[in-house]
C-alpha cells in the first residue's frame, strides 16, 4: 500500500503538514513538478535522437572511406530533397605574441595615417582592433584574422606582425553540429529542422 503524503518539504528544507499549505503553493508544485518531467523526457529522447543519427551517420561513412575533411561529413538522400550533416567547428586561438602584433599593425596604420589626409582615423583603426578582439571564451575571430593575414602589404612592420601571427595561431576544435535540412524542390534552399525549444514557440493564427 501507497505511503499517504501527510507533509510537503519547503525551500528550508521544513517538512510542511499539509494542511497548512494553500491551495496555490500545491498547485505551484504540482504544475513545475509535472513541466519538469516533461524537460527531462524530452531531453533523453533528444539525446537518444543524437546518439542514434551519429551512429547511424558512422556507419554510413565507412562506406565512403572517411568523414571527409576535417571530421565534417554530409549525406543527401537519393532525391536530393534531404541533407545530414556533421559539421566541425574549429576555432583560433593566439598566444600571448598576439599582443606584439596588433601593436605593430597599429603602429602601421598610424604612420599611414599621419601622411593621409581626409581619411576617417578610427574607422581605419577599427578594422585592426576587431580582429583582435576575444569573445567570451578567449577565442579571435578565425575570419576577420585570417582577413588580415591575407592583406598584402609593403611594410616592414606589417611583415612581421603576420608573421607573428603565423607562429602563434593555435588552431583547436570547437563543438561539432548535428544538422538535418530539407527542402521542398532541389533548387530550393535547405532549411533546418531546428530541435530549438525557443523556436517552438506556439503561435495564433491571424484573425
Amino acid at each position: 500500500m501507497a505511503k499517504t503524503v501527510t507533509t510537503m518539504t519547503d525551500s528550508n528544507g521544513n517538512a510542511i503538514p499539509l494542511k497548512y499549505v494553500s491551495a496555490y503553493d500545491k498547485a505551484r508544485d504540482r504544475v513545475t513538478r509535472r513541466i519538469l518531467a516533461r524537460f527531462e523526457k524530452a531531453r533523453a529522447n533528444l539525446e537518444t535522437v543524437v546518439a542514434d543519427s551519429i551512429e547511424d551517420l558512422d556507419d554510413l561513412a565507412k562506406l565512403k572511406e572517411s568523414l571527409g575533411e576535417k571530421g565534417n561529413f554530409s549525406a543527401r538522400s537519393f532525391d536530393g530533397l534531404i541533407q545530414v550533416s556533421i559539421r566541425q567547428q574549429y576555432n583560433i586561438r593566439l598566444d600571448e605574441r598576439v599582443i606584439r602584433a596588433r601593436e605593430l599593425m597599429l603602429e602601421y596604420v598610424s604612420s599611414v595615417l599621419d601622411r593621409v589626409d581626409g581619411v576617417d582615423v578610427s574607422a581605419l583603426r577599427l578594422l585592426v582592433m576587431e580582429a583582435f578582439k576575444a569573445n567570451s571564451q578567449g577565442y579571435l575571430s578565425t575570419g576577420r584574422v585570417l582577413s588580415l593575414m591575407r592583406m598584402e602589404v609593403d611594410n616592414a612592420k606589417w611583415r612581421a606582425a603576420k608573421q607573428i601571427l603565423q607562429d602563434a595561431l593555435k588552431p583547436e576544435k570547437g563543438k561539432q553540429y548535428l544538422i538535418c535540412e530539407k527542402r521542398t524542390t532541389v533548387q530550393g534552399d535547405f532549411k533546418a529542422i531546428r530541435l530549438d525549444i525557443a523556436d517552438c514557440w506556439p503561435t495564433q493564427e491571424a484573425e
